[in-house]
């Protein structure tokens, strides 16, 4: 039909690379690619695939961290016909072994050091499941029954178009899984459709256009890189992908990075943001001036949005989940705003905001009875979504799919108010309420709420707070502790502590302990609260409170 093509992202690259053949689409260390030396790559990648019988919705699995093959497989595998599972390359052995053989995957494109770290039983056995890709640019002697990734691409002629293969829009481009805070991780279906409209939307959202250096340091393995490599190569922008040595705990290294690429975007969770803010303070030629910063997950305190704004860097706060492919909420700045205090101006900043324009008219926040809370900042509601950019549902797993999608819409499990401007607040997850008895019933405590304000102490640098409850006498209500991380250099009392906490807050949401030192996250930045709750249950030998109750 002239008037409909099915939509895919694999299609950005073929059209980037005849935009823009000679530009330079990524840089990895040494080695750098033009778009049409990264589309050739890439086709070649599809021969070598269909040659390992890959086809129409087989798995391919992925290992490794961020570099140029993990772009070439965003659109090699796709452009196969087949899903594409980016695994967490941090993985313990047995956990990337249990992903393998849950996702059936045909084919295991792995990268070398991180294939060596295995046992030769895990090696061999990884051989034995499926066909085995390594990424060897660094002479490794490969196992037996393995193929060297670039000798593979070498005899192929690329003469092929990405999007031949691709069966429908609404068949499975990825599988993504969740990197949850329990450690219990589930398959996420992510459609070609999503993935088109997830990527343009973030183009417009966060401003990539040609002229843009876009800095890898969000994980690509998570969510796809929350959509932004094919964002970038949509835009024909370049991709700056760190050395594998790279690490952000040196501030000289990083500036070194943003000057000599003149980086003008990047994107992490607020652990990265307070690095950049740190790096800002022990710079003094203004080279983050202009610069976009992208952030989700957890909500960047209104300090940490205070000393951005100071230091001229553009946050932009997004909000989503896997199910969403990332970002599905944006904090849409208002007129009104710049008439505020730096200060006040912050926490209205602070807000996950409202839908981008790829979710459209796809957000609510309903009731325990399914209506729409009002817009009042108070009344707790749970954030629900629908649209084009919304997952298929889990891999293999029917009984969470139907729990989290039903009646046409997918149902997060996040607590939010909306605001008088219709601007969504994230209080908490479900399950993270504090539930307080008081004369008049049950009062819901937001334990983000509790460390928002806490991070607001210059002196710490993270929080998170747990309840638990005394089993012995449940009339004394949920027992809060709180776990920090101080800044470095600054120190802080127990006692000076809860007198902070004295001033800041209503005493029915004041930790009753505090426990410093660093927080247990996962590898996407999110903190282990469930290793913080066995901890407090340890120390003080009470059980953990059950939401609800």
């Amino acid at each position: 039909m002239h008037s409909y093509v099915p939509l895919t992202p694999v299609t950005f690259l073929e059209r980037s690379a005849r935009s823009h053949p000679n530009k330079k689409a990524i840089v990895f260390s040494d080695w750098a690619l033009t778009f049409s030396e990264l589309l050739h790559r890439t086709r070649c990648l599809v021969q070598v695939l269909s040659t390992l019988e890959v086809g129409s919705g087989d798995r391919v699995v992925v290992l490794t961290e961020n570099n140029i093959q993990a772009v070439e497989v965003h659109f090699a595998v796709p452009g196969a016909g087949a899903v594409l599972v980016m695994v967490n390359p941090w993985l313990s052995e047995a956990d990337v072994t249990e992903l393998l053989d849950f996702s059936e995957a045909k084919v295991l494109i792995v990268d070398a050091a991180l294939f060596q770290k295995l046992s030769p039983y895990g090696r061999q056995r990884l051989v034995q499941m499926q066909h085995v890709l390594v990424i060897n640019r660094s002479g490794y002697t490969l196992e037996p029954g393995c193929l060297d990734y670039e000798n593979c691409i070498e005899n192929e002629d690329g003469c092929i178009s990405l999007e031949q293969r691709v069966p429908s829009e609404l068949e499975p481009i990825t599988i993504n899984f969740t990197s949850g805070t329990t450690g219990t991780p589930k398959g996420v279906l992510y459609s070609h459709r999503a993935a088109y409209l997830n990527a343009l939307g973030q183009v417009l959202m966060i401003g990539l256009n040609k002229q843009s250096n876009y800095l890898w340091t969000l994980p690509m393995f998570h969510v796809n890189g929350w959509g932004h490599m094919w964002a970038c190569i949509a835009v024909g922008c370049t991709q700056i992908i760190p050395p594998s040595n790279f690490t952000l705990e040196s501030t000289e290294d990083f500036m070194a990075l943003v000057e000599q690429h003149g980086i003008t975007h990047l994107a992490g969770a607020p652990r990265l943001i307070k690095k950049l803010s740190d790096a800002a303070a022990t710079t003094k030629n203004g080279a983050l001036r202009g610069m976009t910063v992208v952030t989700g997950g957890s909500a960047p305190s209104s300090m940490l949005i205070q000393q951005l704004e100071e230091i001229g860097v553009n946050l932009i706060h997004q909000y989503g989940l896997n199910e969403t492919g990332g970002p599905f909420v944006v904090c849409e700045e208002q007129e009104e705003w710049l008439h505020l205090s730096v200060e006040a101006r912050a926490k209205r900043r602070a807000c996950q905001g409202v839908a981008t324009i790829h979710a459209g008219t796809g957000l609510r926040v309903l009731d325990a009875e399914g209506k729409d809370v009002p817009s009042d900042g108070q009344t707790l509601g749970e954030v629900v979504m629908t649209g084009n950019t919304v997952a298929l549902g889990y891999y293999k797993n029917p009984e969470a799919t139907k729990k989290a999608f039903h009646n046409d819409r997918f149902y997060s499990g996040d607590m939010a108010v909306v605001h008088p401007d219709g601007h969504l607040e994230i209080r908490d997850r479900i399950k993270d309420l504090i539930y307080v008895e008081t004369e008049y019933g049950w009062e819901n405590i937001s334990s983000i709420e509790i460390e928002n304000t806490l991070c607001r102490n210059s002196a710490l640098q993270d929080a998170a707070v747990v309840s638990i409850s005394d089993g012995r006498n449940n009339a004394n209500g949920p027992f809060i502790v709180a776990f920090v991380e101080v800044r470095n250099a600054e120190k802080i009392t127990e006692e000076e502590f809860h007198c902070y906490c004295a001033a800041e807050l209503s005493e029915y949401k004041r930790p009753q302990a505090v426990i410093f030192g660093k927080l247990p996250k996962t590898n996407t930045g999110k903190i282990r609260k469930d290793l913080l709750t066995k901890e407090a249950v340890n120390r003080f030998a009470i059980s953990a409170i059950q939401p609800g109750v």
